[in-house]
């Protein structure tokens, strides 16, 4: 297994996320939209990992502000920030190894918790 390299991995890791996510009754009510707007959510999570690991600047921000408006709808309570979280690490130890690989688990964990407290308490 090689490490995260580029964009291709990026969609390929985040793809792969998001099939395993939509196939598990806890999480897939929080993706459930129209088919534009999850692919306008695909390409700004590509670009937000491709940020973080390559310093591309392509990516707008505004990550807070979407799931705050998405936990109104569908409460992103804390079991399913876990839940999101194992299956990311999951997903994320399947496809790849090394430095890249660790941090995008990192970066996640830092971010499931900032999140989960911003919106949970």
């Amino acid at each position: 297994m090689n490490d995260i390299e580029n964009r291709e991995d990026i969609k390929l890791l985040v793809n792969r996320f998001y099939e395993k996510v939509h196939a598990e009754p806890q999480l897939a009510p929080v993706f459930e939209m129209p088919k534009h707007a999850f692919e306008h959510h695909l390409q700004q999570t590509y670009n937000f990992w491709e940020n973080w690991l390559f310093q591309t600047e392509n990516y707008g921000g505004g990550m807070l502000r979407v799931h705050i408006h998405k936990h109104q709808e569908t409460p992103l309570t804390t079991e399913r920030f876990e839940y999101w979280l194992a299956l990311w690490f999951r997903n994320v130890d399947e496809l790849f190894v090394g430095e890249r690989a660790e941090f995008v688990k990192k970066k996640a964990l830092e971010i499931g918790q900032m999140m989960n407290a911003r919106l949970n308490g």
